[in-house]
């Protein structure tokens, strides 16, 4: 079996992903970024607090 890549950048034996599969990927880095960068002002305010 040859596969070939698209133009999207897909194999092209592989079904296209739904909208909905993208959209729940980019909340998913949405949140994750919004955490993390949460989590790292936490520490950062802690550690100045801890310095006085």
């Amino acid at each position: 079996m040859q596969m070939s890549v698209t133009f999207s950048g897909q194999l092209s034996g592989q079904p296209t992903r739904r909208v909905r599969e993208e959209v729940k990927d980019g909340l998913a880095v949405i949140a994750f970024s919004a955490a993390a960068s949460s989590a790292l002002a936490v520490a950062l305010m802690l550690l100045v607090h801890l310095a006085e």
